[in-house]
């Protein structure tokens, strides 16, 4: 049985902040192509299996970047790796904006992805590191800053849509954040301590599991993030523009969660509120599968959100905490299972919808879900024969990180 406790009080200092900033501005990005799908497929007349290699775009760089961040961090350095990923990053915002056909614009998704993917992998890398045996504490709140940022991004695209400048604008101002992160920054360290530099080396079997947990909650998530929108736009009948408006809150139960996660990250242990958070989800789900009106229909998505917005963070903690001298690698590694989770959901989902129904196609959800229960289930007994045979018995409470 887990014993939680903490040794001293979570402190915000500058560099905690500027990672904040940077990851909520790669949040905003992430969660896009989700959305700005529903336009393509109008604008460039898409099916449902083409509107889905966005997402899967994305993930698919983001799975190459999780592969290689942990080499190109020791060649680069922490710092110019985290820069060089947010300017590829940039760069694949500005050609999706300018793309005209498929191609481009899948392209630019790509492009995307490889410079989100190492932005992800280094942020979590740096709160793990800046904030020790706090990281479930900062990786929670790192991930409320993604919250607000999904709002953010439901709101740009609304008010762009309401001010008939389109959503390619609400895309490229965000492009400002980045700008200012960099300026603040010049005075604070990002370097990784020796022990994170390591890239060789075997990552423990219980590592593995809870990577495959967190493969099973991201696919989940990204079911939902990426048709969401069209789900609502076919059940309820409302109009893309509408259905969009109407994702809010799903993003606003994201930030919900992610609050209360936070908050309780310094009570509980990870794997407790993960378990919690996946009973919320599957409720969320048994409301929003059957609903046929804008109202359960944002019910069942708020409270989607509020349990699938603490799955990756606490999940990302506890698989960190299970390599313990090894943030990097490990933060790698998970980016790569997670992104990979993204690569396949939304694909297979949308592959489904074409076959037969979008309904019929995010049967996937609950099937996930079931499967991250079953390897929660595992974590503890595993981990905890494992400390009994390697680790000598003492009488001082456990701190679990």
């Amino acid at each position: 049985m887990y014993r939680y406790t903490v040794a001293s009080r979570f402190r915000r200092d500058r560099l905690t902040w500027v990672v904040y900033v940077v990851a909520g501005w790669f949040a905003y990005l992430q969660a896009s192509p989700g959305l700005v799908v529903v336009h393509l497929r109008d604008e460039l007349g898409l099916s449902y299996s083409v509107g889905g290699l966005h997402v899967a775009a994305f993930a698919a760089g983001s799975t190459a970047a999780g592969v290689v961040s942990a080499r190109l961090e020791r060649w680069l350095g922490r710092r110019w790796l985290l820069w060089s990923a947010v300017a590829v990053l940039g760069a694949g915002v500005i050609g999706l904006t300018a793309g005209r056909i498929a191609e481009v614009t899948v392209g630019s998704v790509l492009v995307m992805g490889v410079g989100g993917g190492l932005v992800l992998v280094t942020v979590q890398a740096v709160l793990a590191d800046h904030h020790g045996e706090l990281r479930t504490v900062a990786l929670a709140e790192e991930n409320v800053a993604a919250s607000i940022a999904y709002l953010a991004l439901t709101g740009a695209l609304s008010l762009a849509a309401a001010l008939q400048l389109g959503w390619r604008v609400a895309l490229l101002a965000s492009l400002v954040v980045p700008l200012v992160a960099w300026c603040s920054s010049q005075r604070v360290v990002i370097d990784a301590p020796p022990s994170s530099r390591v890239v060789g080396g075997r990552l423990p079997a219980v590592f593995w599991i809870a990577a495959a947990v967190l493969f099973c909650t991201t696919a989940a998530e990204w079911c939902v993030t990426a048709w969401g929108a069209a789900f609502v736009t076919a059940a309820a009948g409302v109009s893309a523009n509408t259905a969009v408006a109407l994702m809010a809150a799903y993003f606003g139960g994201v930030l919900v969660g992610r609050i209360l996660g936070s908050r309780l990250a310094s009570r509980h242990s990870p794997a407790r509120l993960l378990a919690i958070a996946l009973g919320i989800t599957a409720t969320g789900f048994a409301i929003l599968w059957p609903s046929t009106a804008p109202a359960p229909a944002s019910i069942g998505l708020s409270l989607m959100g509020i349990g699938l917005g603490n799955l990756f963070p606490m999940g990302v903690s506890l698989a960190v905490a299970l390599a313990p001298g090894r943030s990097a690698l490990a933060s790698g590694r998970v980016v790569a299972m997670s992104s990979l989770a993204v690569v396949l959901a939304p694909l297979t989902v949308g592959t489904l919808a074409d076959a037969t129904s979008l309904k019929a196609g995010l049967g996937v959800v609950p099937v996930m879900v079931a499967l991250a229960a079953a390897g929660l289930a595992l974590i503890g007994p595993i981990r905890t024969r494992t400390q009994a045979n390697s680790a000598p018995k003492t009488a001082d409470a456990q701190t679990v990180p």
